[in-house]
């Protein structure tokens, strides 16, 4: 007898004998399925219907008493992306959610008007079209069945049992094809496919994005098994009629929250769409909404593989610390009773999670395991690699993460882990589907990203599309006989294509940056050449930046740049080309010596800030790939950005402030440097069409070395709305 077959024989007899002691229950056989799909999320609910449709028998099995995932959990504000990347089961759900609104309230009601084409809804209204779905594809559906084992042989899943958390009975589940729609990629995992739950290295795959985001230098970009922080999409009900008060948690997270009442009393705040300015963007309708607050850092570092009970620990503590919040802005004796009386407004939705005591279930999974299969999608593939062979779904949405954790510095504690930068549409190829070594299973949500890439495809459109995918190959690998990675991916792509998903990123150009001088030494005209990488039309415009100050320092297909520093230097180019198309940034770091940089920069992540500001892009193409800060314009509260540093050298600087443009901006923006030769006070048009990079010059000034030394912009007197973003001191010389 072979090794493996032993250990094969020796894991069976263990599960045996774990159902069979301590009393546990028989092991019932569910009819054998052409296809059984584990996990009722977006994914799960299209990928079954997807196969449905095709003919197939299809058995959908989840372990909550929820299926549609956070589409049905409590997500009523839709993250689209671009909605041209959407289409097939994800553009008919929203076609059915506004059909649904317009036969029953009117085509001209408040209703249809406030699901935003169909994109924002109840999540009662959308149970009811996935089950309607459902059964028209004739699909049979299990719930509160709680996955145990999985049984794999010869590449292949056999089967899987479950155990039903209400009645206690196993059931051991049989079919040709399986399709993991799990968040969690449970059923993969216990298969035995490779996966992976944290964060890459920078370094790993190249991708600026990745690893730890703030903190000591050192530590950048280095990679660990955290994930970002969860929080519940819980829905809160204005109208009286259909409102349950929020009750006072089990575990009241008051101090957490304590920060508001601070803000509350000293801003003399009487409403909540005062304390929460993006109140207009929680998607009311019909009296509800989803605020998206509360995130808990932390608490959710164990639960991608946690088991059951493990996981509704932490999902308990995560809607704990979400009803704090809420209880604590309608209670607490150190808030204005007026503040409270608003706040008293809000209550728990009566029509919905009822099973639940009205609080959503579904415990907001960002991420958490991700599948290591054919193909792994990177940060490169949704921003300069776009275009894949076997392309089955686009992504468009933001690269996206939120806070992580919080790390002691020795500037004080801060939390880090949070990006958040513009993708291009791109193609998420089938083989990020596709595991390697087990031949009949497909994965549509725990897929093959790493975390930045995963960061963007993770919203509930793209989950549906990828589910709607891999229903439809399971199909064809079922009426072909063939392994889920063998079938004819031109039939898989035309009948996606006919189904209506959208196959086609469309085109931007990209270039590379090469470095023609051999050695390139500080002190020595360095020559550089824009190469073009995916062009179709000649360009037009290539301008150059080689410091870091957003002038335009060169232009044209080849040039030159003298650095006055032994350390390593970005140098970038913009470029478009005639048919007006603008390429996203194409940057090259220059190896020029080992020394420390004398240059200096500050984020608005380190400066001081003064009063509430809100993230904000601008046209320049960077702000792609950066986000700003904006105040609330003329009339708000007033509000100032300090950003302090110390320079390693007595000498020159340029000094240098990014900050997103547009026609809101104001003209006359209060900015003051203080240098060794005193303080100047300068006005900032921001108003004023910006020039293509994001930073802009503000001046050269001589600085001491070991002096603090600031720049400081407020909205005093401003004209209109003031951003900020980036300060950067860029050593001249002595």
């Amino acid at each position: 007898m072979t090794t493996s077959y032993l250990r094969r024989a020796w894991l069976a007899l263990v599960l045996l004998l774990s159902f069979r002691s301590a009393g546990a229950a028989p092991i019932e056989s569910a009819p054998d399925y052409d296809i059984v799909v584990f996990g009722g999320t977006s994914a799960g609910v299209a990928a079954a219907v997807a196969a449905g449709r095709g003919g197939a028998s299809v058995l959908l099995v989840e372990s909550s008493y929820l299926i549609g995932g956070l589409t049905t959990g409590g997500l009523t504000k839709t993250d689209i992306g671009k909605p041209a990347t959407i289409g097939g089961l994800a553009s008919e759900f929203y076609a059915r959610v506004l059909a649904h609104y317009t036969e029953k309230y009117g085509a001209d009601s408040v209703q249809v008007k406030e699901t935003g084409g169909g994109y924002f809804f109840e999540t009662k209204v959308a149970l009811q079209i996935y089950e309607e779905m459902l059964a028209e594809a004739g699909v049979t559906v299990r719930i509160r069945e709680q996955l145990q084992d999985v049984e794999v042989r010869d590449h292949r899943i056999i089967s899987f049992t479950t155990k039903n958390y209400e009645s206690g009975a196993f059931t051991r589940f049989t079919g040709g094809y399986f399709v993991d729609g799990s968040y969690e990629g449970d059923l993969m995992a216990k298969a035995g496919v490779l996966y992976r739950v944290g964060r890459e290295a920078r370094s790993e795959y190249d991708e600026p994005l990745a690893g730890i985001t703030r903190g000591p230098a050192q530590y950048i970009g280095k990679g660990d098994q955290r994930v970002q922080a969860y929080n519940i999409r819980g829905t809160l009900s204005i109208r009286d009629d259909n409102r349950v008060p929020i009750p006072k948690p089990k575990n009241y997270y008051r101090e957490a929250h304590a920060g508001m009442i601070e803000t509350v009393n000293r801003l003399g705040l009487t409403r909540i769409d005062q304390l929460f300015t993006d109140t207009v963007r929680w998607a009311m309708i019909n009296g509800k909404c989803d605020p998206n607050k509360a995130d808990l850092l932390g608490v959710n570092y164990a639960y991608s593989d946690g088991d059951y009970e493990q996981r509704a620990r932490i999902t308990a503590q995560v809607q704990d610390y979400w009803l704090s919040l809420w209880y604590m802005l309608q209670n607490d004796p150190e808030l204005p009773e007026e503040f409270k009386r608003d706040a008293r407004r809000w209550g728990l939705p009566k029509d919905e999670f009822v099973e639940s005591g009205h609080v959503t279930p579904q415990v907001y999974v960002r991420v958490a395991r991700r599948m290591m299969g054919r193909h792994m999608l990177t940060q490169n593939d949704l921003l300069y690699d776009r275009y894949k062979p076997d392309t089955v779904a686009m992504g468009s949405y933001n690269m996206d993460s939120h806070a992580i954790q919080v790390i002691q510095t020795d500037e004080g504690p801060l939390e880090e882990g949070h990006f958040n930068d513009a993708s291009d549409p791109y193609e998420i190829p089938y083989r990020s589907l596709l595991p390697y070594g087990v031949d009949n299973l497909v994965v549509v949500a725990a897929v093959s990203a790493t975390h930045v890439a995963y960061s963007s495809l993770r919203m509930e459109p793209v989950f549906m599309m990828l589910g709607h995918a891999g229903g439809v190959a399971v199909d064809l690998a079922r009426r072909d006989g063939t392994k889920a990675q063998d079938i004819s991916i031109e039939k898989l792509q035309s009948r996606l294509t006919r189904e209506g998903i959208p196959l086609e990123a469309p085109f931007r150009p990209v270039v590379d940056i090469k470095v023609k001088t051999r050695d390139p030494q500080p002190g020595e005209p360095v020559e550089f050449e824009v190469v073009d990488r995916h062009v179709q039309s000649p360009l037009s415009s290539i301008l150059w930046n080689f410091d870091g100050s957003g002038e335009v320092q060169a232009t044209g297909r080849t040039a030159r740049h003298t650095f006055n520093q032994a350390s390593p230097a970005e140098v970038m180019v913009l470029v478009r080309d005639e048919d007006g198309l603008v390429a996203l940034p194409a940057r090259l770091e220059v190896d020029l010596g080992e020394e420390a940089s004398l240059n200096r920069e500050v984020h608005y992540f380190a400066a001081d800030l003064d009063g509430r500001w809100d993230r904000a892009r601008g046209p320049q193409v960077e702000y792609r790939q950066r986000v700003g800060l904006m105040d609330q314009g003329p009339g708000g509260e007033a509000m100032k950005a300090e950003f302090t540093t110390t320079l390693p050298k007595t000498g020159r600087y340029r000094v240098a402030m990014a900050f997103p443009g547009g026609v809101n901006r104001a003209t006359n923006v209060p900015v003051t440097v203080s240098h060794a030769d005193g303080v100047t006070e300068l006005r900032i048009d921001q108003k004023e069409k910006p020039g293509p990079f994001a930073f802009q010059p503000l001046g050269e000034f001589r600085f001491n070395a070991g002096q603090p030394t600031s720049v400081t912009i407020s909205n005093e007197g401003a004209d209109g709305v003031v951003l900020i973003d980036t300060v950067r001191w860029i050593w001249l010389g002595p």
